[in-house]
């Protein structure tokens, strides 16, 4: 076999079957409401007619957006953001002791379109805080259909969102993926390396 038939067969075919080795990773998903504070009650950064976005991160496993159920167990995180910015912060359940309450699920049909969201995930009991750039100390949040959604330091000081009613209502939320990414496993590191060493040898055989 000439030098040419072997980089034209064989270098193609095991690089394709060291590439269709390496395994997809679930993607994270992100779902996402926004609304608007009508009071503060002594948070810090945060005033009344500031819009207020409440983001999940959420991974099942999967890596389509098609069919796709969340539960609470899926919450990668969970962030609070009022003023674009202004005071932010971020908490993890899942690395606490979970939420106070999970009642219900992120739900997508077969096109991808949310058709159910929870009713009652809250967070009052060991609450988990990943960042904050509030000099207060976050200790509950509240997507129930309540309008206060967020506490710190106290239960007097706290957040409250006009129509809170509609953080419970599919139609007012968003959700998209973020693009699947590969790693490869040791033995595929090895493959690629062999697959490297042949066209070494090619190109010093022409």
């Amino acid at each position: 076999m000439t030098n040419q038939l072997l980089k034209a067969l064989c270098l193609p075919a095991v690089t394709c079957a060291v590439f269709s080795a390496i395994p997809a990773h679930a993607a994270i998903f992100t779902a996402t409401y926004t609304g608007t504070v009508s009071q503060n009650f002594g948070v810090d950064n945060v005033t009344a007619g500031n819009t207020a976005v409440i983001t999940y991160q959420l991974d099942n496993g999967g890596t389509s957006l098609f069919n796709q159920t969340w539960t609470a167990s899926d919450i990668v995180s969970v962030t609070f953001n009022f003023g674009n910015g202004n005071h932010v912060t971020t908490f993890n359940p899942n690395a606490g002791d979970g939420l106070s309450n999970s009642t219900g699920s992120f739900v997508t049909n077969a096109s991808g379109t949310l058709t159910a969201v929870p009713s009652n995930w809250t967070d009052y009991s060991n609450v988990k805080v990943v960042s904050t750039n509030s000099a207060q100390t976050p200790i509950v949040w509240v997507v129930n259909g309540s309008n206060d959604v967020y506490f710190t330091n106290n239960s007097g000081t706290f957040v409250r969102l006009t129509n809170g009613s509609g953080n419970i209502v599919a139609a007012n939320w968003t959700i998209q993926g973020t693009q699947t990414q590969t790693t490869p496993e040791p033995g595929t590191v090895l493959g690629l390396l062999a697959v490297g060493s042949l066209g070494v040898l090619a190109r010093k055989r022409q």
